[in-house]
């Protein structure tokens, strides 16, 4: 017992020390070294080069009198539908300190229930991957055809902060930790990339003071903490549903079935101070699909095989866009907007056909996944090209256009 008590008088101390500091740069380093940088312009690969100095130099903000981490940049993605998804960027420092403190709770996080049966989406868990939902949705549906999906509206900025901090104190065992976890639950963004990115995040919906910012790798656990109690209720009435971060799959036998949860999770959400979109919204998050209709879920959707058998296949709608992703690679002011220069034009196309191709794993259709992306990258350099050489590239021998990557 005393043990154990000074194990959780020393988390802090422990979480912020150099050799715990190194694990987590070791065990993080490809992902830190090539993302984008924080608020104060520091690299991954700048803070790696430095790094003899840089971790030792961190248990100087431990000691301060309250922790106070630095603000974050947001990096506005445009929606498909209009609008845009707010990326909020911590700094590399605060973001390895995240994965310090994540070493540290992580097993207390496991017994205290955040990995459950229904919850997915917690990212340093083997079977809790996108693709470990996407089959479990698979299999759960060919038990209960009827499919009802929605998500929470607006989750991240909505989640209220009071409650989260009643759940870390709830749910993390190690007391020293709760303030500094507090204190990244209420980060706020410092700077954007775009001229007008306050209004861009304004316009998003975030405001000051209420949610947590997407993008640390603390943000899906806090999401995870929130829910922890939906998720423990949804076990004892052993509804057949899955929860990725704030989506939500059930699957059902029969419309009404569908309603009744539908009922009942409003209502339970609604004690969270969270909603979900209603039905007959002109462009519904919450929707009913019924036996024979495909079903969207993180990506993918589930559809029934002529024997019987429910299967993943890549949706025609997911499809084009990633088509018109690689459209965009034609413009030169977008390739500008990115920073990608002719040199890194080609890495970056086989780098994206790479990713889309390792994203829709088990896809039924990934041959026509893989057809489609690769003609959708095919002409992008040719088209660069003719757009700054114009008829020139039309004179080109067979040779040419194989030395540039155009054959």
């Amino acid at each position: 017992m005393k043990l154990a008590a000074t194990r959780r008088q020393n988390a802090l101390q422990h979480t912020f020390s150099p050799a715990e500091l190194n694990i987590a740069w070791q065990l993080e380093r490809q992902r830190l070294k090539s993302s984008c940088y924080g608020i104060d312009r520091i690299g991954g690969k700048q803070f790696d080069a430095e790094r003899a100095w840089r971790i030792p130099s961190i248990k100087e903000r431990r000691l301060a009198p309250q922790f106070v981490p630095q603000k974050l940049l947001a990096i506005a993605k445009p929606k498909d539908g209009g609008g845009h998804r707010i990326i909020c960027v911590p700094t590399i420092e605060d973001r390895l300190i995240q994965f310090s403190i994540l070493n540290t709770i992580r097993d207390s996080l496991k017994k205290k229930g955040l990995l459950n049966s229904v919850s997915y989406g917690l990212v340093a868990q083997s079977n809790r991957t996108v693709q470990d939902a996407r089959n479990r949705a698979a299999a759960l549906r060919e038990n209960g055809r009827w499919v009802y999906k929605t998500d929470i509206q607006k989750f991240f900025d909505r989640i209220p902060r009071d409650r989260l901090e009643d759940q870390i104190r709830h749910i993390v065992p190690h007391r020293s930790l709760h303030a500094i976890l507090t204190a990244f639950s209420k980060v706020e963004i410092g700077e954007g990339f775009a001229t007008d990115w306050e209004q861009i995040v304004y316009n998003a919906g975030i405001r000051a003071g209420l949610g947590v910012r997407q993008g640390m790798p603390l943000s899906p656990y806090f999401a995870g903490m929130l829910l922890s109690g939906l998720d423990r209720l949804l076990e004892k009435r052993r509804f057949p549903v899955i929860r990725y971060v704030d989506d939500i799959i059930g699957f059902f036998r029969s419309e009404k079935e569908c309603k009744d949860f539908d009922s009942f999770l409003r209502a339970e959400l609604a004690k969270l101070s969270l909603s979900l979109g209603m039905i007959d919204d002109p462009h519904p998050k919450t929707k009913f699909f019924a036996p024979d209709e495909p079903a969207e879920f993180v990506g993918m959707e589930l559809k029934f095989e002529d024997n019987g058998k429910c299967h993943l296949c890549v949706s025609e709608k997911t499809l084009q866009r990633l088509e018109s992703r690689f459209a965009e690679m034609m413009q030169i002011e977008k390739l500008l907007q990115k920073k990608i220069t002719l040199p890194f034009l080609g890495a970056r196309l086989e780098a994206m056909t790479k990713g889309y191709v390792a994203a829709y794993h088990g896809a039924q259709n990934m041959s026509e996944l893989k057809a489609r992306v690769r003609a959708a990258s095919a002409p992008v350099i040719g088209a660069v090209l003719e757009s700054i050489f114009g008829v020139t590239m039309k004179t080109l021998d067979q040779k040419e256009r194989r030395f540039l990557g155009l054959e």
